[in-house]
C-alpha cells in the first residue's frame, strides 16, 4: 500500500507535477499557434517547445484539437477579464461603455499581437478553430450589446442576425487593423466599432 510520501517529490504532489506539465503544454502551443500558426502547432512541436516527451502530451490532452481549442479558450478568457474590468469603472452612458469594451479589447490585443492572430486569424486557417471560435465568439460581442441598452432585456434569439453579423465584422476590422491592412490608431479603431456596433444595434 503505498503512502502519501510516495506520490509527492520536493514538496510537489503528482497532481501538482502533471498540472505544471499541462501548464507547459498550453504555453508551449501559445508560442506556437501565436508566432507560426495552426499548422506549425504539431503535438511534436508543442512538446519540443514544452521541454516535454510526447507521453506527458496525452497524459493532459487526447489529442492536437484539444490542445488548440484550450489555448484560444485561454485567449478568449483574458478577453472577456479584460473588458469585463473595464467595464466595472466605465460610465454609465451606453456610448461610453460601448468604447470603453472595445478600447479593452483593443488594448489586450496590442499588449500581445499573438493573441490577435489566434482568436481572429487562426479561426480562419483551421477548422477546429473555426468552429469553436463561431461559438465563442458571439459571447463577446453579446457582453458588448448589452451595453447598448443598460437594464434592458435583451433576447439572444432576437440578436443572433446583428451578433452574428457584428462578430464578422468586428473579427475582420480587428485583424486587418492588427496585420497593419488597415492603418489606424487604436483610438480610429475603438470610434469606428463602437459606431458600427451602434448603427447595427439601433436597426434591432
Amino acid at each position: 500500500m503505498s503512502s502519501s510520501a510516495d506520490n509527492t517529490w520536493r514538496g510537489s504532489t503528482m497532481a501538482d507535477r502533471s498540472a505544471e506539465r499541462r501548464d507547459q503544454l498550453v504555453r508551449a502551443g501559445f508560442e506556437l499557434l501565436g508566432a507560426d500558426g495552426a499548422a506549425a502547432t504539431t503535438m511534436r512541436a508543442v512538446c519540443r517547445t514544452a521541454g516535454l516527451s510526447l507521453r506527458y502530451f496525452y497524459e493532459s490532452f487526447p489529442d492536437r484539437e484539444a490542445l488548440l481549442v484550450d489555448v484560444y479558450d485561454q485567449v478568449a478568457h483574458g478577453l472577456l477579464d479584460a473588458v469585463t474590468t473595464r467595464l466595472a469603472t466605465a460610465p454609465g452612458d451606453e456610448t461610453a461603455r460601448l468604447r470603453a469594451a472595445f478600447d479593452a479589447a483593443a488594448q489586450y490585443f496590442e499588449e500581445d499581437p499573438r493573441r490577435g492572430r489566434i482568436m481572429f486569424r487562426e479561426t480562419l486557417a483551421d477548422d477546429t478553430l473555426r468552429t469553436h471560435g463561431s461559438a465563442v465568439l458571439p459571447n463577446f460581442v453579446l457582453l458588448v450589446a448589452t451595453q447598448f441598452a443598460p437594464g434592458q432585456s435583451l433576447h439572444t434569439e432576437h440578436l443572433t442576425m446583428p451578433i452574428s453579423a457584428l462578430s464578422g465584422a468586428l473579427v475582420s476590422l480587428f485583424l486587418d487593423w492588427l496585420t497593419g491592412r488597415i492603418r489606424a490608431t487604436r483610438a480610429e479603431i475603438v470610434d469606428y466599432a463602437t459606431h458600427l456596433t451602434t448603427a447595427v444595434l439601433a436597426k434591432s
